[in-house]
């Protein structure tokens, strides 16, 4: 196996290894050649009487990843001579265990292990190894019997050497004798084969337990790899490695206990968190009961349990997390605190608690006497050096770094960490260096050439970032201080605080660049812009989403009403509880002096169909007549919105006759709670504005690389780990703080299954469907990370990513391929149906068929593939996995995957476990289907958000897509992302990437069904106009459109709201009704 470093323990008459952490024990049964049969891994051989036995194993063998057939290992001895044959079939890794010859003196304990790295292994070949006894020398060679072949001959052998026995010494530890029974320092030496297949086999130095003693031993190996340290315990050694380059390998925890004898048990412990490997043992006697001294009163901690949690209390209150009395007895649980009978303490799954990070302490200290302020450089026009930023573009900002405190500051083990939307390019500053943590999240820390911060100072430090800033939101808060010296983090006050220009200096310019010619807004053009939009309306017209037709005679009536009430209120079914309760927050129950009576009836051709109404207000009452419960529901919420209700007791009405049906099948917001959560009630009173609007889809996106919000039974670390955000380096407590949360925003956001089910509930009772999006391959950082402190703890079960992977990449949002699920792991595969089952059951036990589910599927990249960044080296633009094994063996096996479109063969794999499930749709971003078509899926309708905006050719984008037979939802970001700003001021908040601004006048004048005809009430990013023209094909099917509230800068409820209301209108106006003024689709003839 490719474990190195491994040692192993033996009695005099029993043997056993550690074999996957489960106990084992041998025999000392006796074959007819009176060899051991044993079909164990270590394998105890009597002196034969003939002189001559042979005996065979059998076992098992495995990596860190997955188990490997079974290996054949023969061992034949005489009494010059041991052969160690083992064969391994197909495999790629195998291990020969210790042997221990009990009647030579000479043959002692020895590990040997030997693995292929690169190459394909010839099954008929095997590894042989020869002991000498009488000048004990090791030698090795390739020997294949099929071909009767042996040899040494360097057609097979490079660099190989021998390597002397040194004379036996003895040492003794507690009541074990151990004798050295090699010498070797750690050394490799390679047996190539024709083909360039290498086998590596490494050596050291091992001891064997003989006589009784009660003396301890500590020393040094003379390569300093393997260590022994004395320790109060009895019977107790720990090995460590130091400090041993072992690639990209992932240790994790490896324990036993395994029984060496009646009253001796071994325990293994492998961590690497850094690239180091760590390796404990601890052999201890049952009557080990002392943990040492106590330094403080000199007397021995009382200690029943084997509690090794440190050789004093002092030790283990450091060491054990949480031992809140600082007593060694709480230390005892293995998920949280000292492992049982292991040297030391660690947290669950392995963790190093060198890695425990928490507020307060030196950090605070610090933070306390610092103030940060940003100082907007210039977009353009500046000498900065842009050749590592995307197309050559970069902006320049000064950090101004105060320092208030009385004494200068020396310490260089701080780091000042900060989340930016714009890759920090340089900090051209000689005392500080930077560092790109992952996503946004990067820091500054002193340079080799620091020596001190001056007291009340001030230092300005020049930066270099990526792109341009225009918005003041750009620039995140929750600064914070990491003191490596404590593991303390704090954050610098004045940027604690939703308000941005407690740590900003105002922006001064809204330009990107040169030519931008985007006009900024002032009080004078805003007033201006405005009084163009003011219309007045009569009051009889002001249902918004605008009707298909209404009917006013000359001589209609206003009346007066106190309040309206209800009849055969059962014809809407379950939506009467939604109906009452609006009706209820809205104040439009009063006196209930005007009756609404609801029918079922046939409605005219031309407004017939589903959700459909007519609406009959006079005096007498108001009808309502449709031929299904939402239609009748609409027809409700159109009477409300025109109820006057500014006073409660007096509603004014008008004689009115409405015919109404939707534009669209699908109407729909997308609200974005992964990036940064909203709250249950923020959702509810969505629903509630949706349901008066009549928008019909809320699709949830439930999970993204910043966050997974949906608790999912059976899989808790998706809620455990991946809802919530702190300063965990090894993320197994939580993600890396982003977006601005700050070291310490480690409060689980998440929906239970409950709150799940009760929002289906409430949606489902208000016309409302629920669309569940569980975003993937890509964007799914919180799943993968969460799976990964899974697989910690010993379940791989769900892993979505290969730990041998070493592919280089950076996703849009700056992360790496922690951010996609691996498609080529079975694993991945079971994760989805695990997931798909689960929420499944939740529509199930709300009574709300599961009939949608959204996949997701955009953006699986690396950006460094793209032309702009024709500047970075060649060995940084790598193809999504294409350094994963577990692919590049797919590539042989499955036809159908295509190691450049993962996102494709993804989404294929996931329509497929959704169609078992009987789920008819799969809904995902356009992006991640492109190169698919419809008959590649198994569900009945797949549809896709078309998010393509308009200047960069999203016509011909439609117009393919369309091609492909998918459904299409509009969601065009230039005109439907909320996450934009209103208008042209740096003050407002968002996003800008696809536009400078989204006003509401935007949304509302944007044609859907007629792309070309945006170029003339629009600009594009820049402020310039635009020139379309539509494709000469069919218009494409539109089955309708949605606006997207995504929340990287929205990090409250009331940012949400604010951003997202009152646009939401806008979409709900042009969902369900097409205005006049909206022109067809119009092919330019050729």
């Amino acid at each position: 196996t490719p474990c190195f470093g491994k040692v192993q323990f033996a009695s005099k008459t029993s043997v056993s290894i550690i074999d996957e952490g489960s106990p084992t024990s041998s025999s000392n049964a006796v074959d007819s050649h009176g060899c051991s049969p044993n079909t164990l891994p270590a394998l105890l051989v009597p002196h034969c009487d003939d002189g001559h036995g042979t005996a065979t194993i059998n076992k098992r063998l495995g990596t860190l990843a997955s188990d490997f057939p079974e290996a054949t290992v023969k061992l034949c001895y005489t009494d010059k001579t041991l052969d160690l044959i083992f064969e391994a079939q197909g495999e790629t890794s195998f291990l020969v265990d210790d042997m221990l010859v009990n009647n030579d003196p000479l043959w002692k304990w020895t590990v040997m292990e030997a693995f292929i790295a690169t190459g394909d292994q010839d099954p008929t070949d095997y590894l042989e190894f020869e002991v000498a006894p009488n000048n004990m020398l090791w030698t090795g060679w390739i020997h294949n019997p099929h071909k009767n072949f042996t040899s040494k001959a360097t057609a097979f052998i490079e660099d190989w050497d021998t390597y002397p026995i040194t004379s036996a010494t003895t040492r003794n530890v507690g009541a074990m004798t151990w004798k050295s029974a090699v010498s070797l320092p750690l050394t490799m030496f390679n047996v190539h084969k024709p083909e360039g297949t290498t086998w590596r086999m490494n050596f050291f130095r091992t001891y064997y337990a003989d006589e009784d003693s009660d003396q301890e031993y500590g020393a040094w190996n003379p390569n300093k790899l393997i260590s022994f340290h004395q320790t109060p315990c009895f019977g107790k050694v720990q090995f460590a490695q130091k400090k041993v380059d072992v690639g990209s390998m992932v240790w994790s925890k490896y324990s036993g206990p395994v029984h060496v004898g009646a009253v001796k048990a071994v325990y293994l412990q492998s961590v690497s968190s850094d690239g180091s490997l760590k390796s404990r043992v601890v052999v201890a006697d049952e009557e080990c009961n002392d943990c040492g001294e106590d330094e403080s009163t000199e007397q021995s901690v009382p200690n029943p349990d084997n509690n090794f949690c440190g050789s004093n209390r002092e030790d283990a209150s450091r060491n054990c997390i949480p031992c809140a009395s600082g007593s060694l007895f709480d230390c005892d649980n293995s998920s949280h605190g000292c492992i049982k009978g292991v040297v030391e303490c660690s947290f669950s799954g392995g963790s190093d608690l060198q890695n425990s990070y928490s507020n307060g302490g030196n950090a605070e200290l610090f933070a306390s006497e610092l103030h940060v302020m940003i100082d907007m450089g210039q977009n353009f026009g500046h000498s900065a050096d842009c050749s590592m930023g995307d197309w050559g573009l970069c902006h320049t900002q000064h950090l101004i770094l105060e320092y208030r405190g009385a004494e200068d500051y020396v310490d260089t083990q701080f780091k000042i960490y900060f989340s930016t939307i714009h890759r920090l390019l340089q900090v051209n500053h000689k005392d500080f260096d930077h560092h790109h943590v992952i996503g946004d999240l990067t820091y500054i820390a002193p340079s080799t050439s620091f020596r001190r911060l001056q007291s009340r100072t001030r230092l300005v430090i020049p930066l270099v970032l990526e792109y341009w800033s225009v918005q003041e939101t750009d620039n995140m808060p929750r600064w914070f201080v990491v003191d490596e010296r404590d593991k303390s983090t704090a954050v610098i006050e004045n940027t604690n605080a939703e308000i941005v220009r407690n740590f900003l200096i105002p922006y001064t310019t809204t330009m990107k660049t040169a030519t931008d010619a985007n006009v900024p807004m002032t009080a004078a053009n805003r007033f201006s812009s405005n009084k163009k939009t003011v219309v007045e309306v009569d009051v009889s017209n002001r249902i918004i989403p605008t009707p298909y037709v209404s009917f006013i005679r000359d001589d209609a009536t206003t009346f007066d009403v106190g309040g309206i009430y209800l009849e055969n209120l059962e014809l809407l079914g379950n939506l009467r509880i939604g109906a009452t309760d609006l009706m209820y927050k809205l104040g439009a129950n009063g006196d209930s002096d005007h009756k609404v009576s609801f029918r079922e009836g046939s409605l005219p051709n031309e407004v017939a169909g589903p959700e459909s109404y007519k609406l009959d207000i006079t005096p007498d009452g108001t009808t309502i007549t449709g031929t299904d419960a939402p239609g009748l529901f609409h027809g409700l919420m159109s009477l409300v919105g025109l109820l006057d209700v500014t006073d409660i007791k007096k509603m004014t009405l008008k004689e009115i006759t409405i015919y109404d049906k939707p534009r669209f099948e699908y109407r729909g917001h997308q609200v974005d709670v992964a990036r940064n959560f909203l709250s249950k009630e923020a959702i509810k009173n969505t629903i509630d504005a949706m349901a008066l609007w009549k928008l019909n889809v809320l699709h949830l996106a439930l999970t993204n690389d910043e966050g997974w919000r949906l608790e999912i039974p059976g899989l808790e670390e998706l809620t455990s780990v991946g809802s919530k955000r702190c300063f965990d380096p090894n993320e197994e407590t939580c993600l890396l703080t982003q977006l601005g949360s700050g070291p310490d925003a480690d409060k689980q956001q998440y929906y239970t299954r409950e709150e799940y089910i009760e929002l289906l509930d409430y949606s489902q009772a208000r016309n409302v469907r629920i669309l569940p999006e569980f975003n993937m391959p890509a964007h799914a950082r919180a799943a993968v990370i969460s799976m990964e402190a899974r697989a910690k703890m010993g379940d791989d079960s769900y892993r979505l990513t290969d730990p041998e992977d070493e592919t280089h990449l950076l996703t849009i949002q700056f992360y790496d391929r922690t951010s996609i699920i691996n498609p080529c792991l079975d694993s991945s595969v079971r994760f989805v149906e695990k997931l798909v089952t689960e929420v499944k059951q939740m529509h199930d036990e709300a009574g709300v068929t599961l009939d949608s589910y959204h996949f997701g599927g955009d953006e699986a990249k690396n950006i460094l593939l793209g032309a702009g960044y024709s500047s970075y080296p060649d060995e940084l633009k790598q193809q999504p996995f294409s350094k994963s094994l577990a692919c590049q063996a797919k590539v042989f096996v499955d036809s159908s995957f295509d190691p450049e479109k993962i996102a494709n063969y993804w989404a294929i794999t996931v329509n497929r476990i959704l169609a078992e499930n009987g789920i008819g749709e799969m809904v995902a971003w356009e992006d991640g289907l492109r190169g698919t078509t419809k008959d590649q899926y198994g569900t009945q309708s797949v549809a896709v958000n078309f998010w393509e905006t308009l200047y960069w050719g999203g016509i011909d984008g439609l117009a393919n897509i369309a091609d492909d037979g998918f459904d299409i939802i509009m969601s065009n970001p230039d005109y439907l992302y909320f996450d934009f700003p209103y208008e042209v001021n740096p003050e407002e908040r968002g996003y800008y990437w696809a536009a400078r601004f989204n006003s509401v006048y935007k949304v509302f004048t944007f044609a859907p069904e007629n792309l070309a005809q945006n170029a003339e009430t629009s600009t594009d990013r820049d402020g310039k106009e635009m020139s379309i023209q539509t494709p000469n094909v069919s218009m494409p099917v539109i089955r309708g459109m949605q606006g997207q509230t995504w929340s990287e800068t929205i990090r409250t409820d009331d940012q949400y709201y604010e951003m997202a209301f009152p646009r939401v209108m806008a979409v709900a106006e042009r969902a369900w009704h097409r205005a006049s003024w909206e022109l067809d689709w119009s092919p330019l003839e050729i």
